[in-house]
């Protein structure tokens, strides 16, 4: 059961997210898109994976990823999305895959090999409703992309996750937390006790 301020503050960071998701998808994709097609968009795929990572490694409580995933594609979608009601999918699927990686753990394990885990995991989801679903990547279905160009786009996309929605997370989090932000936050909490 989440307490008012863990509702507040996974709300605020879906919020943070989904706002970036925005951004992503209206400003940064269709230049990626155009310049390096699928494969550029692996390249920034994971930066939409943090819904999940980012509340989650704060709060550490379960179903937060799920959740804030989720909300910050609802926030995404509200912002008009390019992506329109594919959010519904990919939000709740790729938040599902992220808590995996922290179910995994016990929810008691936040180091580097969970948060990086937990930053490929949604690629699961994602990859394939790219090319069975999404009209953005028509040629994936039609000729079809070769084999090489789907491992291609695969491991762009895990390196993605892994960096930015497992490593980068993880560092501005740590540095908030030693600069004295997230006080009284579970992520706060187990520095203290680990030190």
């Amino acid at each position: 059961m989440l307490t008012i301020k863990e509702m507040v503050g996974l709300a605020s960071l879906s919020v943070v997210s989904g706002v970036i998701f925005a951004a992503l998808s209206h400003l940064v994709a269709p230049v990626v898109t155009l310049i390096a097609g699928h494969i550029g968009i692996g390249m920034i795929y994971g930066i939409w994976f943090i819904g999940g990572t980012l509340p989650a490694y704060v709060i550490r409580k379960k179903g937060i990823a799920f959740l804030g995933e989720t909300i910050g594609s609802i926030v995404e979608l509200l912002l008009v999305s390019p992506y329109s009601i594919l959010l519904y999918y990919y939000g709740p699927a790729q938040g599902l895959m992220s808590e995996i990686a922290f179910w995994i753990g016990r929810y008691k394990s936040w180091g580097w090999r969970t948060m990086i885990l937990a930053g490929m995991l949604p690629v699961i989801a994602a990859y394939p409703f790219d090319c069975l679903v999404s009209p953005f990547y028509p040629a994936c279905r039609d000729p079809g992309y070769p084999l090489y160009l789907h491992f291609t786009i695969i491991l762009a996309m895990l390196v993605s996750g892994a960096v930015f929605a497992g490593i980068v997370v993880k560092l501005i989090v740590d540095r908030l937390v030693a600069a004295g932000a997230f006080r009284g936050w579970p992520v706060a909490q187990d520095r203290i006790n680990e030190s």
